[in-house]
């Protein structure tokens, strides 16, 4: 039998709950058991006393058969023989039945009631102990800092509660213990007294009986030895209430005798922290936390083996303290994508887990170099043909990856953080496309990815046409959009500002939208009075800079406004990067359209310019409020991601995509933007819209699917595209077929134009 370790019991760790979970099952089981035992054990002694009362009858039977034998003496004398021989059986069966009475269902029955009644007994006091420490601890956990009169009374109330709870979790570890300790003595000593009845009633003449005896002999040792066992373990267990405080606690383990000896320092924690929920609601949970193996995980005090990992590789999290939080003890995980607020019970504690935490990033990244470290050394050493290949790809991509990189701090404002204009970021956001510094990628991925999607520069992989979205915008047409109005009372963030400064600025320009540039029809009517139409223009995407309006004059001398790209500051050579055949467009001047003023509202805008695929007048659009999703009922209620599309513009689609566009949205024929694409023969649109889980299956009004039109049109690369998307999705077993065809597609669409 597993004892119950003592500090897991004080500290309520979900190992000791589960333990104790196990022995309550099991003596619930037993339990049930027992009385099933005493059921049956009645009913045999019942059949017994039946058997006893017919053998009665058929012995009386004997004797009256008896008198047909009355002329043959001998006769007569051996059935008398056999009729006291049945008596004598009859004796012996009825002291049995008897004896099994008071041995079996007695013991059994006080057993069942009075030990195992005592142990539900001490569960009740325990779970009632229990309840009132969570409550005591849920109460503390929600004092304002501003209280502290209060806080001092609830701490002092939960280290009552504590006290009360583990005086309580002995006690019933000790009378489960017990209990479970003192069933195989007492079951095993009432089954000795029904053999020895049982052993009795078969005499000593009998096979079985005479075999049984050096069992009995054996089992009546063991009971010995099991009934001074059990006597030492209560001796034990009555020593166990001297250890009992009101102290908080938290395990730290740094003993990993493996990773010690290879001369890594391993920093482990464990313990229950509250957790913030990131509904709207914001319920704190409190849980058990592991910091263990690169990763945060965490569950519930119940299930030993079921938990949920918080942050997968802790390279890429950090942690702070959250100062502006209204509870006590807390601090916050920061990973690319999520932000995690946290709340120690103490001081003690919350000092504990910050520096586990940072101490584990830090191995973290350490380990993570000196694996790279170790890669690349390894690359100088002999190898098979096969690593080779495979150390020249990897290199290949490194070197790649290192080109894209380069090209893209080169865009104009790049080079620096959009934000506080720190050198040499290394996150992006891919929806803004922006570079970021780490401090404030943080702030915003803790604005919620409808705002701001942060990536790696460095370590994460990046899709092309993100790559081009990302190109094509960058820090300075962001800023000369978001930061057109600042006024000279604001404070800006800086590289070695203040996080509160920091984040209050990212805040208000990107959530808030305080200083973005106005759409300029008011002032230009009231400037020149001559100015009437607005058009957004086709231009070359790569090496330029956002000019919101520029006024041009027509052959007719008449002056025109135009939303365009203009200021080529020199070509750069983005390679993969480049743009595709379908959407690159020459810096012709070609205009999509003219709009009266009075009509230039940022819907239409955002319309018009995924239209002519411009993307610093989408960012713009967006940043004026225009609605991603507006239906225009004077195009079929189709919206701007059709427009995208209809220009044969990857970028543009992606754009919009990263910007929450609906790609399964429906105009009023039925067609979504799948169905449009493929309507249209625009392949690359397709697989980009089959890889961000485009539904297929919608039909238009008509009922046709998009497969049924690319068969019909015996378009090969988008019934490929489309098959194998489907099967992904209904067998699941095609996924590696589905990215290789998406890779190759990928590769054809997005290959160099420019050397």
């Amino acid at each position: 039998m597993q004892t119950i370790s003592v500090n897991d019991c004080l500290q309520d760790s979900p190992k000791f709950r589960s333990q104790l979970d196990r022995h309550e099952s099991n003596i619930d089981l037993l339990e049930h058991r027992l009385e099933k035992v005493v059921k049956v054990c009645s009913l045999m002694i019942d059949s017994g006393k039946t058997y006893v009362s017919q053998q009665s009858l058929f012995a009386n039977s004997l004797w009256e058969m008896g008198l047909c034998f009355r002329d043959d003496t001998s006769s007569t004398k051996n059935l008398n023989k056999i009729i006291h021989a049945l008596q004598e059986m009859n004796k012996f069966l009825t002291t049995f039945l008897d004896q099994a009475s008071r041995t079996v269902l007695n013991n059994l029955t006080v057993f069942v009631k009075e030990d195992i009644k005592a142990s539900k007994e001490s569960k009740h006091t325990f779970e009632k102990a229990a309840s009132e420490l969570d409550s005591a601890l849920l109460r503390n956990s929600q004092v304002l800092k501003s209280r502290l009169n209060e806080a001092d009374e609830l701490l002092n109330q939960v280290a009552t509660a504590r006290t009360t709870f583990r005086h309580a979790a002995l006690d019933h570890v000790h009378c489960i213990t017990m209990l479970l300790a003192r069933k195989k003595p007492e079951i095993f000593s009432t089954l000795l007294s029904y053999i020895q009845a049982w052993s009795t009633y078969f005499h000593q003449g009998f096979t079985l009986t005479e075999d049984l005896q050096e069992f009995i002999q054996t089992l009546n040792e063991e009971v010995v030895v099991m009934t001074s066992d059990a006597t030492k373990m209560e001796k034990q267990l009555s020593e166990h209430h001297k250890l009992v405080d009101c102290q908080d606690t938290v395990i730290i383990n740094s003993d990993d005798s493996e990773n010690v000896q290879k001369g890594k320092d391993v920093s482990r924690i464990e313990g229950y922290l509250y957790k913030r929920t990131s509904n709207a609601f914001k319920t704190w949970n409190r849980r058990w936390f592991y910091l263990k193996n690169n990763q945060l995980a965490y569950r519930k005090r119940s299930g030993e083996d079921l938990f949920t990992v918080m942050e997968e590789d802790l390279k890429l999290c950090s942690v702070k303290p959250a100062n502006d939080a209204e509870r006590r003890f807390c601090f916050e995980v920061l990973s690319p994508t999520k932000s995690h607020i946290l709340q120690a019970d103490s001081e003690h504690v919350y000092k504990s887990w910050i520096e586990a935490l940072q101490q584990g990033i830090g191995a973290a990244i350490q380990d993570s170099d000196q694996r790279n470290t170790n890669h690349s050394s390894g690359n100088n050493q002999p190898s098979n043909d096969y690593n080779s290949l495979n150390n020249r790809l990897s290199n290949s991509s490194k070197l790649k990856k290192s080109k894209t990189l380069e090209v893209l701090l080169k865009i104009g404002g790049n080079e620096k953080c959009c934000d506080c204009k720190a050198p040499n970021p290394s996150w992006a956001s891919i929806n803004l496309a922006i570079t970021l510094c780490i401090e404030c990628s943080g702030v915003h991925r803790s604005l919620g990815v409808h705002y701001s999607k942060v990536r790696s520069l460095t370590l994460d992989d990046w899709e092309p046409e993100i790559l081009k979205v990302l190109a094509e915008v960058g820090n300075a047409i962001v800023n000369d959009v978001y930061e057109y109005n600042v006024p000279s009372t604001v404070v800006r963030a800086s590289s070695k500002c203040q996080d509160s400064v920091r984040e209050q600025w990212i805040r208000n320009k990107y959530v808030d939208r305080r200083y973005v540039k106005p759409l300029p029809n008011t002032q230009l009517i009231m400037e020149d009075p001559d100015t009437k139409k607005w058009s957004v223009r086709k231009v070359r995407r790569r090496g330029t800079q956002y000019k919101s309006i520029r006024k041009t004059t027509t052959k007719s001398g008449a002056k025109d406004n135009v939303m365009i790209i203009g200021g080529n500051t020199g070509p750069i050579a983005l390679d993969t990067i480049s743009s595709d055949d379908d959407s690159t467009i020459s810096d012709d001047g070609t205009d999509v359209g003219e709009e009266d003023i009075s009509t230039l509202e940022p819907d239409m805008l955002l319309y018009k310019a995924a239209s002519a695929h411009n993307l610093p007048v989408m960012c713009h659009a967006i940043a004026m409020g225009a609605d991603r999703n507006w239906k225009n009922l004077n195009d079929r209620g189709r919206t701007c991601l059709y427009q995208a599309i209809q220009s044969g513009s990857v970028m543009a689609c992606e754009y919009l995509i990263l910007n929450a566009a609906n790609i399964n949205v429906q105009d009023n024929d039925g067609q979504t933007p799948l169905f449009y694409a493929t309507q249209i023969g625009h392949t690359a649109q397709v697989c980009l819209l089959l890889k961000h889980k485009a539904d297929q299956y919608l039909k238009d009004n008509d009922g046709t699917e998009p497969l049924e039109v690319a068969i019909k049109q015996a378009n090969a690369d988008i019934v490929t595209l489309l098959k194998l998307s489907r099967l992904n999705e209904e067998h699941g077993n095609t996924e590696d077929s589905f990215n290789d065809a998406v890779r190759d597609f990928t590769q054809l669409t997005y290959s160099p134009l420019h050397k």
